[in-house]
């Protein structure tokens, strides 16, 4: 018979083989059998959409589920069901929690025997889980293929997805007369969209199972090979190629431009254990910019051929020289796994199949393994998930925290050609016309050894004409968002300012935060970016203290990569930030951020003019100094204002404003999960004073300059004047009307303990103040009665309604009138 999933008709079987389907597509009778026996719905379930339309769908939910009576009869010998392949196509609707499959216990009364796991993986614990992971709100074809006592392997779209551990004859895992579907025994079986269910009486191979199809999902294939590879520390003459054996210290690499190879080089090896055996050859003299085939050997076993390009020549002034960046990526594997597999086929996507061609390097700014001390971790949290690409791509890291300078880190790392003064704690290496710069930011390394190594570095390159740009990284931030706890002073103080000295360098990238942030320092080139979405855990948004800092630009708690593409003879550079989204709203390689450093443009913006007010003008409250627009408003990045008491001297201002013109900071929660931008419509060209920290008939100085979005800043404009009067006739409460109504931003701001806000009314009507939170949720009411016209202040010390004091954060303030609403930012800091 042919077999029918939805409309596709996708093999052909003997009869005997199906021994059930169920399609759920009458809604008269959604327990009806396509083939073999009736459903019986134990508990209930609802239609909800299908696929498609013309597929239906059911939901069943917690405690909920069918049983089905198969009519497949046990082997000659044996008492159960050892052999089968289940199908089913399914949907989830979030991840964090458990949901069953199907189990083998007649009355319910044992945990799943098949599942996907509160992190998306497929499988259960005694046969092992998947790397793959299942997003919530797609459907997925799902099999399982079992033959007790040879495999129990597991399929995803029509693709084998893991092999997992074979089962006894007539054990737990084995078959009765009847198969429970979605069903648990303590309520791990949350609700789950079925559209197809099929059971047959023997286990399907890989290409049976393959024609079956799916809806598109891509899976890494499961590689056999016992040797798989990882390239690190390239020069253009060289590059260390190393990999895992267990129990034998042979180390040989064959390579060569062709297949043939033609050479072989013997290397060393590191002994952790018997079972665990770490080798590598150092393949030198070869050729500048050439593409070589290799394969390593330990006794019989072998990797497969693989390739990799040496960088082209320092001096060179020809093509591209492309990385991706990434980091904290240790414990979930499956996450890590899913960041490499989507980083390596956005690669192939925009610069094909031959990735070693087009891709130099991946750094990873550290925490690669849960635990340094912890050796096994090593193999399975950092090299098997980054085995399709580091065969072919040399990857460097810069040592994290959870490493913990653990001898085995090193044992792993091979940087002592490129180190430092203390060794390859801290190293440097350079491809073509690039340096990069790894730091050490863990606390035993944080000294002025490291920094003066830093500054001489950094000193020389200046007068190196074959370097054009410098990439640094670490692990540790000066400043995060979403996770200030992890604010590092010898970041913020030491490395920073040392690296924003040099002209050269382009960029600071950093992990610890489990996140992406990006932005730049006030002075200089330097951006800096936070690249710690690779897989750990996120950090969330409202789950720490968290801050806006003035210097970061956009903040998101997304799994994420970025990938940098130099141009080096047109000296521009542009970065893209991909997203892969959080568990609440998962996203296909969606473009998070893009920016660009052109050193070719050297043009300075054109100095801004005063508008107004005019020099020497007296002007009372509000108080709004404007600028000429930029004549092109979509290169403008920043404005800077600033406001002084004595002429000419800016350098301890009243006031120094410096506002970007995006500001991505928090999120709108559930359902949407949009990104929230603070500075949304903003107008760079206009400040408003805040009225709190003028005094009346005092004159004041200030001047403006503008940036644009290749970080080069216009001259400073002409210094202007102007004298604060204070409105005599107006005060609070008084019924005199005033020309406007006005919400004035809250003073001080940030704020410790408390922050007075201020507003002033035309006319005498009933008004609200209302505090809330990054999501929306209401905090505080501050004020909800009748206010006369005039000026009004109020103070909020931080704390709720029910008298507690709120975290530190950004927080929001919403007057609501007949006549105006208008809304301002507070930021507390403790």
């Amino acid at each position: 018979i042919w077999i029918l999933i939805g409309q596709a008709i996708y093999a052909q079987v003997p009869n005997d083989i199906l021994a059930g389907q169920w399609t759920f597509d009458d809604p008269n009778n959604l327990n009806i059998a396509t083939v073999g026996n009736d459903l019986v719905l134990i508990g209930s379930h609802s239609i909800v959409t299908g696929p498609d339309s013309v597929n239906g769908a059911v939901n069943i939910g917690t405690g909920s589920y069918y049983m089905a009576d198969h009519s497949i009869t046990p082997k000659s010998g044996e008492s159960y069901i050892n052999e089968f392949t289940i199908v089913m196509d399914v949907k989830v609707s979030g991840l964090g929690k458990w949901y069953s499959l199907y189990q083998t216990s007649l009355s319910n009364s044992n945990d799943t025997d098949w599942a996907i796991s509160p992190d998306g993986e497929l499988g259960i614990g005694a046969t092992g889980y998947s790397n793959s992971i299942i997003k919530p709100g797609e459907w997925y074809r799902l099999a399982i293929s079992v033959k007790n006592g040879s495999w129990y392997d597991y399929y995803f779209d029509g693709q084998l997805l893991f092999q997992g551990t074979p089962q006894s004859i007539d054990g737990r895992f084995s078959l009765g007369s009847i198969v429970l579907f979605f069903a648990d025994d303590n309520g791990e079986d949350s609700p789950i969209d079925v559209a197809e269910l099929l059971l047959f009486s023997r286990a399907l191979d890989v290409n049976e199972i393959k024609t079956m199809g799916g809806y598109g999902h891509k899976v890494r294939e499961p590689i056999n090979l016992p040797i798989h590879t990882y390239l690190q520390s390239p020069t253009p003459t060289s590059i260390y190629i190393c990999w895992h054996a267990n129990d034998r210290t042979e180390s040989i690499v064959e390579f060569g431009t062709t297949e043939a190879f033609g050479n072989t080089k013997t290397g060393e090896s590191h002994v952790f254990n018997s079972q665990l055996i770490w080798h590598w050859v150092h393949l030198t003299d070869l050729t500048q910019e050439t593409v070589y085939y290799y394969r390593a050997i330990t006794d019989t076993d072998e990797s497969e051929i693989k390739k990799f390009k040496t960088p082209p020549p320092n001096e060179s002034k020809h093509g591209h020289v492309r990385f991706a960046v990434h980091g904290d990526t240790r414990t979930d594997i499956n996450s890590y796994s899913w960041v490499i597999d989507n980083m390596k086929s956005k690669m192939i996507e925009l610069y094909g199949e031959d990735i070693e061609s087009n891709i130099n390097c991946l750094l990873n700014t550290g925490d690669i393994v849960t635990s340094g001390y912890s050796l096994n971790q090593y193999k399975y949290e950092y090299f098997n998930p980054i085995e399709p690409i580091s065969g072919n791509v040399p990857f460097m890291v810069s040592i994290g925290n959870h490493e913990n300078e653990a001898p085995d880190y090193y044992h792993y790392m091979k940087y002592e050609d490129i180190g430092g003064p203390q060794g390859e704690k801290y190293y440097s290496f350079r491809i073509g016309r690039v340096l990069f710069i790894a730091l050490n930011s863990n606390w035993q390394l944080r000294n002025d050894t490291q920094i003066v190594w830093l500054n001489g570095l950094l000193h020389d390159t200046e007068e190196d004409t074959t370097i054009d740009w410098i990439f640094a990284f670490c692990h540790h931030p000066g400043h995060s968002e979403m996770w200030v706890d992890g604010n590092t002073p010898y970041v913020q103080d030491k490395i920073i300012p040392t690296l924003k000295k040099y002209g050269k360098v382009d960029m600071l990238m950093y992990g610890h935060t489990h996140a992406y942030e990006r932005g730049a320092v006030t002075e200089g080139n330097l951006r800096l970016m936070e690249s710690g979405g690779g897989g750990a855990n996120l950090d969330r948004w409202g789950e720490y203290y968290q801050l806006d800092y003035p210097e970061i630009q956009k903040a998101f708690d997304h799994y994420c990569y970025s990938i940098i593409d130099i141009d080096i003879a047109n000296k521009i550079y542009s970065a893209t930030t991909y997203s892969l989204g959080h568990p609440e709203k998962y996203l296909d390689n969606v473009i998070i951020d893009r920016f660009y450093r052109d050193k070719a443009d050297t043009t300075k913006l054109q100095r801004p003019d005063i508008v107004s007010p005019q020099p020497g003008t007296k002007i009372e409250a509000p108080i709004v100094l404007k600028a000429t627009p930029y004549p092109e408003i979509d290169d403008l990045m920043s404005s800077q204002f600033q406001v002084t008491t004595t002429e000419g001297d800016y350098s301890t201002p009243l006031l120094d404003e410096n506002r970007n013109f995006e500001d991505i900071y928090g999120d709108t929660g559930p359902p949407n999960w949009e990104s929230i931008d603070l500075n949304e419509g903003i107008n760079l060209s206009k400040y408003n004073v805040p009225k709190v920290l003028l005094s009346t008939d005092t004159q004041y100085w200030w001047r403006v300059r503008y940036r644009d979005k290749n970080l080069q800043w216009s001259n400073w404009s002409k210094e202007s004047s102007f004298t604060f009067e204070s409105p005599s006739h107006v005060t609070e409460g008084s019924g005199t009307k005033i020309r406007t109504n006005r919400l004035y931003a809250n003073y001080p701001n940030p704020f410790n303990s408390s922050s007075t806000i201020r507003f002033d009314l035309q006319k005498r009507e009933n008004v609200k103040l209302i505090i809330y939170d990054i999501r929306g949720k209401i905090i505080k009411e501050l004020i909800n009665t009748t206010k006369l016209a005039g000026e009004h202040s109020i103070s909020w010390d931080g704390k709720d309604i029910a008298d507690n004091a709120v975290p530190s954060g950004v927080y929001y303030y919403q007057i609501v009138s007949n006549s105006f609403v208008d809304v301002g930012k507070a930021i507390l800091l403790k």
